[in-house]
Formats: structure tokens, sequence, C-alpha cells
């Protein structure tokens, strides 16, 4: 019997880490070109929810090895995520890869969710909500 040994590189939390960078990138994007605004519900509701998709789109793996070697280390958080999305039934040829979409979109959401429940919006700038 030969014994082998496979690594695989674990950036899931890069990952997660540069999408919600594009996420903050984002909104102050929309900020600067929206300078009356006042509510970050404003930025979801103009561009955030297509911009959350295609910022998950843009962080999903596309190579088998990386979404093999994730799945591996990450599948029962992947497909927790998928469940939530109600997106199908798991039996798409693409599951693995959707499962991660799944993750990162949810991640981001998360994310997107804490700016606007932590933060407010003063002179186009973030300021922690007082307690």
């Amino acid at each position: 019997m030969i014994k082998r040994t496979v690594e695989i590189e674990d950036d899931l939390q890069d990952i997660v880490d540069g999408a919600k960078e594009e996420v903050l990138d984002s909104i102050k994007e929309y900020l600067k070109e929206n300078p009356e605004c006042t509510d970050l519900d404003d930025w979801y509701q103009d561009s955030g929810a297509d911009a959350l998709h295609e910022i998950a789109d843009s962080n999903t793996p596309i190579y088998y090895s990386k979404i093999d070697g994730l799945t591996s280390l990450y599948s029962d958080k992947f497909d927790e995520a998928y469940e939530n999305a109600g997106l199908g039934d798991g039996m798409e040829r693409n599951h693995k890869q959707v499962a991660i979409y799944c993750y990162i979109e949810q991640e981001i959401r998360e994310y997107s969710n804490d700016l606007t429940k932590e933060f407010e919006l003063k002179d186009g700038e973030f300021i922690k909500k007082s307690a």
C-alpha cells in the first residue's frame, strides 16, 4: 500500500476577507456618488443587493482543485449555506461551487448587515453608533 500526503491551500478566510473589503469599497463608492445618502439601506436598495451577488460570484473559485480542496475542509459550512439559500436539491453538476458561492454570499451579507446596524453615516463617514 502506498501512502500519499496531500496539501490543501486553506484560503477561505482570505477569500471572505477580500470579499468583505470589496463590499466596503462598494459602499464607499456609492457614498462618493451619492453624497446626500444618510442611510446604508439606501445603498442596499439602490445597488447593494446586486453588488453582493457580483462580489460573491467573482470571489467563488472556478478551478476544481480549489473547489475540491475547500469543500473537503468546509463541506458542512458550505452545505448549510446552500440549504439556507434554498437554491436546489444539491444534485447539480456544479453543486460544490454553488455551495461555496452561497457561503461567501452569506458571509458578506451578514457583514453588510452588521455595518448597517453598528455604524451610521455622518458627513459621508462611518461613525460607530452609540450604545
